[in-house]
């Protein structure tokens, strides 16, 4: 019995994963104690207790496949941390809440690359005799509570950055400080933190993630992996919202991309069958960020991989951290700025993908060219970069000036007071979207989903700057658009 389980969870799940350099190994299923194992590995790893004092780690979650329907489904594991191990001694497994996953992380302060490590979680449910299984695992990092300021005493490109308030006309725009005492109580009117009221229409109350608390954020932007492999467990009729072209389409089909893919090359490998069999995708660019991605595209695979959009304060927080404003500073700190040209690379295409230019404020901006497009989820990191080299922000979040637009909770002229920290639940509707509550629906910066950060395409150097609101005048983002792409974050 045993061994035709775990013939069976091998036979789908011999995927190993190299996005964005975590390494999962094929799982396998235990019946008696309704466990999974796997390996896991990644690199450049740390946890410090200096500067940002936070750490690096991996959000992994299982999803299962029954095969009395065929349907993939969010696996729970249990609430407990101590329900679960990991070898080596050098990591350990924090448990949720709310049963959609874990953290893996180190335990103790620690720089350098993680070997493969052997992990066993703890399955709420016995598997069934056939049922399949994949786990997925997302880099992320932590971000710690603290105050933090939004806005950079400029107030960008325009009138929407934000300000304390207090001093409008003329200026001085002075920065707003959010401290445990606003998010205790709520920011209220957009008055409070922005000078024309450009905010959300209805009070932020406490519930309002405005980034003081803890949190964990993707280190990178979604991969054309990691959403490949989100299309490839979703029904047909969930694909057809989830992509441009019919899964019935013929092989080499295009299916996030537009008609220019700008280095989008998530394709058909084997066709569906309209209301039954669903498309397989693959892509041969794994590890470059994943444009053409709608505001509804992005809040699916977030639902999906039971992450949540990230608010526009959090943006500021991940970037920023702790430290002091500066004007027109860019996420790694500084107004440097160097073009990463993405049309002459270095091993274009591959996991080891970099610019043919180097130095302080590499960053994928300004090309201009549709044949191009982003680049590789982190290119101009390595374990000998600086911040500015890097581009990583304060937390070591990497790209969040450039390559692909950064897509938020907020903007203005709409209500998304009743945005809060619920994480997505796994699942999503039968057609497709995201069914979590009270999460802006539509996109766009008057609908609830603002841009931030910039991207690879766009010319304006001003729009990669952290404070930076003026992108929140366009709803390009309702659409499926080659800028667009995102991340996610998650509470404890």
């Amino acid at each position: 019995m045993k061994t035709k389980i775990l013939f069976s969870a091998l036979l789908f799940a011999t995927n190993i994963s190299f996005a964005n350099n975590v390494q999962i190994g094929a799982p396998t299923v235990a019946v008696g104690p309704s466990t999974i194992s796997f390996t896991i590995q990644w690199d450049n790893s740390w946890n410090v207790a200096s500067g940002p004092t936070n750490w690096d780690g991996v959000w992994v979650f299982v999803k299962r496949q029954d095969c009395s329907d065929n349907l993939w489904n969010h696996a729970l594991v249990s609430t407990l941390s101590g329900d679960h191990s990991i070898t080596g001694g050098v990591l350990q497994v924090d448990a949720v809440t709310d049963g959609m996953g874990v953290f893996i992380r180190r335990t103790a302060t620690g720089l350098g690359n993680i070997p493969a490590s052997t992990v066993t979680l703890k399955l709420q449910t016995a598997p069934n005799l056939a049922d399949n299984f994949q786990v997925f695992g997302i880099e992320v990092v932590n971000v710690p509570q603290g105050d933090f300021y939004i806005g950079d005493g400029t107030r960008g490109t325009s009138s929407f950055g934000f300000s304390d308030g207090l001093t409008c006309a003329g200026g001085p725009w002075n920065p707003k400080l959010i401290t445990n005492a606003i998010q205790t109580a709520g920011l209220g009117a957009a008055s409070n933190y922005q000078c024309n009221n450009f905010g959300s229409t209805g009070a932020l109350p406490a519930t309002f993630p405005l980034g003081w608390n803890t949190f964990y954020c993707m280190k990178y932007e979604i991969s054309q992996e990691q959403y490949s492999a989100f299309l490839n467990t979703l029904t047909y009729d969930q694909q057809v919202s989830r992509t441009a072209n019919a899964p019935n389409s013929a092989i080499g089909t295009f299916g996030v991309a537009g008609a220019t893919p700008s280095r989008n090359d998530i394709k058909i490998s084997a066709s569906g069958t309209i209301n039954n069999i669903p498309a397989v995708y693959t892509t041969t660019l794994p590890n470059v960020a994943c444009n053409w991605l709608s505001w509804s595209d992005l809040i699916a695979y977030l639902d999906w991989s039971a992450l949540r959009p990230m608010t526009e304060f959090e943006f500021e927080k991940v970037c920023r951290g702790l430290v002091a404003v500066a004007a027109s500073e860019n996420a790694w700190g500084t107004i440097n700025l160097l073009q990463a040209e993405s049309g002459a690379l270095n091993n274009a295409g591959l996991v080891n993908e970099t610019s043919t230019a180097a130095g302080a404020g590499l960053c994928a901006y300004g090309i201009n060219n549709t044949a191009n497009g982003p680049l590789r989820c982190g290119f101009a990191a390595t374990a000998a970069t600086t911040r500015t080299q890097s581009g990583g922000s304060y937390y070591g979040a990497m790209d969040m000036s450039g390559n692909i637009a950064e897509q938020c909770v907020g903007g203005y002229a709409y209500n998304y007071s009743a945005f809060t920290t619920a994480n997505g639940d796994g699942n999503l509707s039968a057609i497709g979207t995201a069914n979590t509550a009270n999460w802006p629906s539509l996109g766009g910066g008057q609908v609830g989903g603002i841009s931030r950060g910039s991207d690879w395409f766009t010319t304006t150097v001003a729009y990669l700057n952290v404070s930076d609101r003026y992108q929140m005048v366009v709803n390009t983002n309702q659409n499926r658009d080659y800028r667009y792409g995102g991340r996610g974050v998650r509470n404890w």
